[in-house]
């Protein structure tokens, strides 16, 4: 057996191989002895997300329930869904979705959450107790939410199933959705043998240490002993006495897969990098706790990113677990052993090309101009993953990152610059000037609302750094609704800081300016920024003046006029 299926559960006598999109994934489905009801139940749902058919929901909320609704939106009401000439009444049926996703019910596209028994015992949709309908409008492909679900059900971790659906509301179309399987005991049958122990909703930036919510168990563990046995692990101080003590409490093996494929899809959003979209299931057979990834639709925005920074790793069971040289080896052999097995260009692209032979005519019929803005972000996101995989590749082989050495005046020169423009809307280049500058151009797009940027990677030690060098604009419209989260116009940065004080609009002559922070953890891995966020206009970036210096050390140069 190769090393990253060591992840799968082989329980018992009711193993299926499923054949999911351009790959055969083998996991375990469990029904309780006897119990043929679940098991017709696990069944039907293999049928419904095996099928390549999108069906069309029509859902119906009574005015009353709507004004709920309106309300408040979290709140389940009463709904009728209709698919085909199959009626289900009695939904129960609320608003989903965080800060980037959230739309009000009468807004342009509301997401849902379906729970077909919440006012009807034993309703199921297909099989299905509770799902999610997600609008997708912090991903346009609709496809990351599918893509990385199969990587991680490949890897052996625990991971709700996808499909898509038409929705429409109280007869208002409101387009294609991402159909997403609920983390309810449904899904845990197809996974542990015991569906009555704890699981836990990791809510945003809140860590095992804090009470999360426990949306279901029967009271095996009370008091949130589990959480509690699994954070004192965590926090023990000597590194190999930690490891034993998650080895009791945690599915270590799951959780390496868990922590390779969150960073190797760049799951910015997720439990390693913000303490964000995960899941927590106390399995009471084994003892020990499995994490559940969730929110996977802004996966590869950053193909260029690191695979593992520890000091920007906020996920304390993360933290704990590959801190220590033992942890760190063991999640370099995982990450290595998905790559061959289970990351592969091949199977990434082959995805894509089946799940838009599904998606693109449903769009088209729905809106044709959608349907070429989703080719757009096809061949984006197709770009995306291949660079993402080549660059894990290289950094699976390459050795830890060591600080950046600065000269005796303090200051380091900055290379190696890297375009970042992940929705496409400026154009960059590395272009000479008359005067013979070398300069780093970045131009706002026909369609405006540019946020593109030269990055480069460095390592710093505890201490006060400045970013400083040259910079010059023409023409440059800040962003409509720019609330300044990160700055105005153009300007220098570093991913992990406060916003910049400087904004250059308009047209200005080129200019020193400098942007100062501090580093406060063992060593840091961030990336230092040449950034223009604009409707339109440009600007350049002198490449010589670009430079590191710490603070309180004399100017490596004067200052160019």
């Amino acid at each position: 057996m190769k090393r990253w299926e060591q992840g799968i559960r082989w329980s018992g006598p009711a193993c299926v191989l499923v054949r999911l999109p351009a790959v055969a994934v083998l996991f375990t489905v469990i029904a309780a002895p006897g119990n043929g009801a679940a098991a017709a139940a696990l069944e039907e749902a293999e049928r419904f997300f095996n099928n390549s058919a999108i069906p069309h929901l029509r859902i119906e909320v009574a005015q009353t329930n709507f004004n709920k609704l309106r309300r408040n939106p979290r709140d389940y009401v009463r709904a009728t869904i209709r698919e085909g000439d199959q009626v289900y009444e009695e939904v129960g049926i609320h608003l989903k979705g965080a800060a980037g996703s959230f739309r009000p019910v009468d807004g342009d596209k509301p997401a849902f959450t379906l729970n077909f028994d919440k006012f009807v015992d034993r309703q199921k949709f297909h099989g299905l107790d509770k799902l999610s309908l997600n609008n997708s409008v912090q991903d346009p492909s609709y496809m990351t939410e599918a893509i990385c679900s199969e990587l991680f059900l490949a890897a052996g971790v625990p991971t709700p199933r996808t499909g898509y659906a038409r929705v429409s509301l109280n007869g208002r179309s409101l387009g294609l959705y991402v159909l997403k399987e609920g983390f309810d005991k449904a899904f845990l049958r197809r996974h542990f043998r015991n569906v009555k122990g704890n699981l836990y909703d990791g809510a945003f930036l809140h860590d095992i240490t804090e009470p999360l919510e426990r949306t279901s168990g029967e009271g095996d563990v009370p008091r949130r002993a589990d959480l509690k046995a699994l954070a004192e692990a965590a926090q023990d101080s000597d590194p190999t006495n930690r490891l034993a003590r998650l080895e009791r409490v945690l599915d270590v093996d799951r959780f390496l897969s868990f922590a390779a494929l969150e960073m190797m899809t760049w799951h910015w959003d997720g439990y390693l990098l913000k303490k964000n979209n995960y899941r927590i299931y106390h399995d009471p057979d084994s003892g020990k706790m499995t994490f559940l990834p969730h929110g996977m639709d802004q996966m590869f925005w950053q193909p260029n990113e690191t695979l593992l920074s520890i000091p920007r790793t906020e996920g304390l069971v993360a933290r704990a677990l590959l801190q220590p040289k033992e942890g760190r080896r063991r999640y370099f052999e995982r990450v290595e052993s998905l790559l061959t097995n289970v990351f592969t260009v091949e199977r990434l692209t082959n995805h894509v090309n089946e799940l838009r032979a599904r998606i693109r005519p449903v769009l088209a019929a729905i809106n044709p101009d959608e349907a070429r803005r989703h080719d757009d972000a096809v061949t984006n996101l197709t770009r995306q993953m291949v660079q993402r995989v080549h660059r894990v590749r290289l950094l699976v082989n390459e050795p830890e990152p060591q600080p950046i050495r600065f000269d005796a005046n303090g200051t380091a020169s900055l290379t190696q610059w890297q375009k970042l423009d992940i929705r496409g809307t400026g154009r960059l280049d590395n272009r000479k000037e008359a005067d013979g500058r070398q300069t780093l151009h970045v131009a706002a797009g026909p369609e405006g609302k540019c946020t593109a940027s030269w990055r480069v990677r460095v390592v710093l030690r505890p201490g006060d750094y400045v970013f400083e060098g040259r910079v010059r604009t023409a023409g440059v419209v800040q962003l409509e609704k720019d609330v300044a989260t990160k700055g105005v116009g153009a300007g220098l940065r570093q991913s992990q800081g406060q916003s910049r004080k400087h904004s250059l609009v308009g047209d200005t002559e080129w200019q020193h300016v400098e942007y100062e922070f501090s580093v406060e953890n063992e060593p840091t891995d961030i990336s230092l920024i040449c950034e223009l966020r604009a409707e339109k206009g440009e600007a350049w970036f002198d490449v010589e003046s670009l430079k590191l210096r710490k603070r309180g050390s004399p100017h490596a140069e004067e200052k160019k006029k």
